[in-house]
């Protein structure tokens, strides 16, 4: 029985039994779990998770780096206006800028991913898959220890199951491993833990450790189904029995160092004698050693219920919050998605979605303050407290996923101009000049507003040419979402038009969803292109901002017209 090779159900497999199998196969891939209509992965690279992403949490590598004092805010700032123009990892673009050392960088992110897998661990519903290919790069320099990893993974409420049937079945005394003290470093235990395992040979009954006053019951479960699993202790009548080199094969396994086991010497030549080296083992022995690990984990898991030859039957349901559509793995994006966009399903995906379009008006807003979301007398540190929450709120990293794979270039956008505005009004000499400045910029505002109106009072005699001139003035003096449409929808109507232009005015217009006159436009465009479906989307948007609008219902019933005539053309 594998876990890995097929789809499954954390409501039947736990994460930590899909880390043990990993690092028992010695996999590379990717493993995604659907969930809350989002997805989260975990990368393994010959079986040790070196990577994981998650919607449960987000914890920004910058920010981890500002919080330990390794960068400054200044240096954050920069790092994030040219990771999202140039769509690289914070943590190249901070060493390239000299602000951290990689070996600094790559603790950072060891440590903000060991903190994402825990969180993975912890779910307890929704589709899991593997998908055996390549980890992706900013990968390479992380180290997540892996046992460390198990132990906590088998800690979670929904690894209970798995432990108790590990656990179960043992009796005392408990055999360890030969040697095993070489390798107790790599679990990373506290003192109260490696008191508990030292007890182990020596306790009358399996039960006396649940019940040591320095370790919580579910976590000493946890070290001693660790243990077992990990075919590194066993009990009287245990069907695997403990190798005497256990310990290097599950060091090879993991990418653990050891230390070196010396034979205490007596006398003067003790400091000149080192013990001799291992042989090496062949690659049969190897995979001995891993399928050695796999039954016990295969053998457990059907102690749940879950593969062949179970126990009992797997009836355990997914979680009653999943849908229909989450158990098959709805975190994809439907095949039915218009083309161009990923379908998000419900969820935190969906919310973040959600998020972006309600702070993207005000991000696009000519006045900094207000970009940023303070008053105009906001002291500096408050300035700097608003970016810092916008910019973990919407970090580039929180948009990896591949249903939110259309907002990249939205979010590189939204980077920048929240950039100019903390580098502006963090700056107290750019602040001034900035504030100097804002009478004239009430003025030019005004007066583009004056030229909008002249505009639309020469195109209602048909004055073309005359209006583009007015909607150019528009735009110069204040280039916000109905300027720009009205000046698209000019080019449209003039001869020669212009139809490049018109789609990128639009589309910059687009930006400011509060815009009615901006999606009129964009209907018309998509109309006069043969999209309907865009055209119709476009003119909804319409009537949910202004629902009285002539125009656009008369459009939307010509639209309903010719879909009907389509389709008795068919018949």
């Amino acid at each position: 029985m594998s876990l890995l090779h097929e789809p499954g159900e954390l409501a039947h497999t736990p994460v930590a039994a899909l880390l043990l199998e990993a690092l028992n196969l010695g996999v590379t891939g990717v493993l995604t779990i659907s969930h809350a209509g989002a997805e989260s992965r975990v990368f393994l690279a010959r079986g040790v998770p070196v990577g994981a992403q998650t919607f449960a949490a987000f914890n920004p590598l910058g920010q981890l780096l500002l919080a330990q004092r390794r960068i400054d805010m200044d240096a954050l700032a920069r790092s994030l206006s040219e990771m999202a123009r140039s769509g690289r990892p914070q943590g190249d673009v901070l060493v390239e800028m000299g602000a951290v050392s990689r070996a600094e960088v790559d603790r950072a992110l060891s440590e903000q991913q060991a903190g994402y897998l825990a969180l993975v661990a912890r779910l307890d519903a929704g589709a899991f898959a593997f998908e055996p290919r390549p980890v992706p790069a900013w990968t390479h320099g992380i180290r997540i220890a892996p046992l460390r990893a198990i132990v906590q993974a088998l800690e979670t409420p929904q690894a209970r199951p798995l432990v108790e049937s590990a656990v179960g079945p043992l009796t005392a005394p408990i055999a360890l491993a030969p040697g095993y003290a070489r390798l107790a470093a790599a679990f990373g235990w506290s003192g109260a833990d490696a008191a508990l395992v030292g007890r182990l040979q020596s306790v009358g009954h399996v039960d006396e450790l649940f019940r040591d006053p320095g370790v919580a019951p579910e976590r000493a479960r946890a070290i001693l189904a660790a243990l077992v699993l990990l075919g590194l202790a066993s009990g009287p009548g245990s069907p695997e029995v403990v190798p005497a080199d256990a310990v290097k094969e599950v060091a090879v396994l993991a990418g653990e160092p050891i230390d070196a086991e010396v034979t205490p010497v007596q006398g003067e030549e003790a400091a000149a004698r080192t013990p001799p080296a291992p042989p090496p083992r062949s690659r049969e022995e190897l995979e001995a050693a891993r399928e050695r690990r796999q039954r016990l984990l295969v053998r457990a898991m059907q102690n749940m219920g879950v593969g062949p030859g179970a126990a009992r039957p797997a009836t355990s349901p997914p979680a009653a919050s999943s849908t229909p559509e989450q158990a098959a793995g709805s975190g994809r994006a439907r095949s039915d998605a218009p083309a161009g966009r990923s379908e998000t399903p419900p969820g935190p995906e969906a919310e973040l979605r959600a998020a972006l379009a309600q702070v993207l008006p005000r991000a696009q807003d000519p006045d900094l303050f207000a970009r940023l979301g303070v008053g105009r007398g906001a002291t500096r540190e408050e300035v700097k407290q608003a970016y810092f929450q916008l910019a973990k709120r919407f970090h580039p990293d929180r948009f990896a996923s591949p249903h939110l794979a259309d907002l990249r270039r939205t979010v590189q956008d939204l980077f920048s101009a929240l950039n100019h505005a903390y580098e502006v009004l963090g700056d107290e000499k750019r602040r001034a000049a900035y504030l100097a400045d804002g009478d004239k910029r009430t003025a030019a505002s005004a007066g583009a507003s004056l030229d909008l109106l002249k505009g639309d009072a020469c195109l209602r005699t048909r004055d073309v040419r005359r209006a583009r001139g007015f909607y150019e003035a528009a735009v110069r003096g204040d280039p916000k979402a109905d300027h720009l449409a009205a000046l698209a929808w000019a080019l449209l109507l003039d001869t020669p038009s212009d139809r490049e232009r018109a789609k990128q005015l639009v589309a910059q217009a687009l930006r400011d969803p509060r815009s009615a006159r901006a999606a009129y436009v964009a209907a018309m465009l998509a109309r006069q292109d043969g999209n309907d479906e865009a055209a119709e989307r476009h003119l909804h948007a319409v009537l949910a901002l202004v629902p009285a609008h002539g125009d656009a219902l008369k459009e939307l019933r010509a639209l309903e017209a010719r879909k009907v005539r389509r389709e008795r053309a068919r018949d």
